[in-house]
């Protein structure tokens, strides 16, 4: 794995296909987490923001931060989740123990995981240091999508 790699939780999607949220309205959020990319299932049942050792706010990073300009739009047989790029400035004091960021979902009961992108070099092994900040590019497709194949 790389810095910046990602996989979208396999229940949101099921869980949004229910009803359960309103991609449209919703709040979206993200954390630092100490939990390692490669460890982390993607078709774990249920994924929470509770079952993730978040990092706390230190120097320029702010934990549990709205996402800006949030979208749920659908292009033919693509449904796609995007947001705006986010970043903290250089500070000494910023985190130096995460190794992903979790994306979740503010609005939502237990507050519902949507993503987990890895923050570290080696796929989890070595935490990312943060002192010199961090700018995150969501990616152009979006933070997930979901296709409709049939």
């Amino acid at each position: 794995m790389a810095r910046g790699d990602s996989k979208s939780f396999s229940e949101y999607s099921t869980d949004a296909g229910n009803g359960d949220y309103n991609n449209s309205t919703d709040t979206f959020k993200y954390v630092i987490v100490t939990n390692d990319y490669t460890s982390i299932d993607a078709n774990v049942v249920n994924p929470k923001l509770a079952d993730y050792t978040q990092v706390a706010s230190a120097g320029a990073y702010v934990a549990n931060t709205t996402l800006a300009n949030t979208t749920w739009t659908r292009s033919g047989a693509v449904t796609t989740f995007d947001a705006d790029d986010f970043s903290f400035a250089a500070n000494a004091s910023n985190p130096t123990t995460g190794k992903s960021i979790l994306i979740y979902n503010d609005t939502s009961t237990g507050k519902s995981a949507i993503c987990i992108v890895d923050l570290t070099t080696d796929g989890g092994t070595t935490a990312a240091d943060t002192t010199q900040g961090l700018t995150y590019t969501v990616a152009a497709g979006g933070i997930f999508k979901v296709t409709r194949t049939v």
